[in-house]
């Protein structure tokens, strides 16, 4: 199964207890937040993206940009 880096950038400011529920669930989480905030979250598989996207829209956030900015590697 590939794992991967994924960045992914939201209109606006990421929600701080969001951001914590992200932190809580996933390993490797950075942020910058501004009026667009860049989400860069290490070692995704395919259900753990499709998680992290349900909670961001289910939150309210805009997804403007997705982007897998590593190689895969053994999972």
């Amino acid at each position: 199964m590939a794992i991967r880096r994924y960045e992914l950038t939201v209109r606006g400011t990421l929600a701080q207890d969001v951001l914590e529920v992200i932190r809580s669930r996933f390993d490797r989480v950075s942020a910058t937040c501004g009026n667009r905030s860049v989400l860069v979250v290490d070692d995704l598989d395919q259900a753990a993206v499709r998680a992290l996207l349900t909670l961001l829209w289910d939150t309210g956030h805009e997804l403007l940009e997705m982007r897998s900015v590593g190689a895969d590697h053994p999972g």
